[in-house]
């Protein structure tokens, strides 16, 4: 199976960087990777959602960056709870999400050019709203949410358990649900599935919903564990292209028609480990894309090849 596979070539990786550089197993870093899984895992989950409808949302940087700005900067100058922060980030992300939704399905704008026009629109956002500041510390609460373990002296941390949860829903929701049939049935051909009754836009727009709201999830999260953000949060580090990367290499079909979310999660913690393993070698950071681009090759290359022996 290809979860295993993943599996097994992570902890590869990980000891085999391990044993050159000796810090690279150390807990704190460890943690740092594992943190970094859980936003590239929340985003790249919503981002299966949309690969499966044939789809593609190049926003979800753009959006992560966004929520992590605005929640960040919340949380100290207006001393926003995160009570109320959660499900506003929820709200706003899903808004972003719909912008797209309406744009695919019913103005029918193809996705990939709808999405990159909401990326540079949501990313000129972030500028206006940090108006030429960042986020470098978040209130405590914040801080608690984003690094303290659920249960002390049980070195699971709370973004870990939000991971899981929001994995589990979404498996549930892909499996056990007819939203979940609806978006496979779309996927795999939107013509027959509105022949057969099937709401096609209305899947399509609950899609990139979702997608935009585990986006800014995620930018939440991230703002967090780090306490800190940037105009260029999300964006500057090509997350879009990380989170397709990571739903390609889980096993999600390009095509559409066919998802992986468990796939999703693990392909997360494996590139999460892969950067962070560049960056202890000391890899140049120009060659991150270039290795991002060949994983997405590979990923398409092998389903491809799968889908021809087929």
């Amino acid at each position: 199976m290809r979860e295993i596979t993943l599996l097994v070539v992570t902890v590869a990786i990980v000891l085999a960087v391990g044993v050159f550089k000796p810090g690279f197993m150390a807990y704190d870093n460890l943690e740092f990777m594992v943190l970094g899984a859980v936003v590239l895992g929340l985003i790249a989950i919503g981002q299966t959602f949309v690969i499966m409808t044939k789809g593609i949302d190049l926003s979800v940087s753009a959006v992560m960056g966004l929520s992590a700005m605005i929640f960040g900067l919340a949380s100290t100058t207006s001393h926003l709870g995160l009570a109320v922060a959660l499900p506003l980030c929820l709200v706003m992300g899903a808004m972003l999400g719909s912008i797209n939704g309406l744009m695919v399905a019913w103005v029918r704008i193809p996705p990939i050019i709808a999405t990159l026009g909401t990326y540079s629109l949501f990313g000129g956002i972030t500028f206006i709203v940090s108006n030429g500041t960042q986020v470098d510390q978040v209130s405590r609460q914040f801080a608690a949410f984003g690094n303290d373990n659920l249960i002390p002296g049980l070195p699971v941390p709370i973004p870990v358990i939000a991971l899981t949860v929001v994995a589990l829903l979404a498996w549930y929701v892909l499996h056990y649900t007819i939203f979940g049939r609806n978006i496979l049935a779309v996927g795999n051909n939107a013509s027959a599935a509105y022949n057969a009754g099937i709401p096609v836009k209305r899947t399509l727009l609950r899609v990139y919903m979702i997608s935009g709201a585990l986006a800014a999830f995620g930018g939440l999260v991230f703002v967090a564990y780090t306490g800190s953000a940037t105009a260029t949060t999300g964006t500057g580090d090509h997350v879009e292209l990380q989170t397709i990367a990571i739903a390609l290499i889980g096993g999600t079909a390009i095509s559409g028609g066919r998802g992986n979310l468990a796939g999703t999660v693990i392909g997360s913690i494996f590139l999460s480990v892969v950067i962070t393993a560049l960056v202890f070698l000391h890899v140049p950071a120009i060659w991150y894309s270039a290795g991002e681009g060949l994983m997405i090759l590979a990923a398409v290359s092998f389903g491809g090849t799968r889908g021809a022996a087929r």
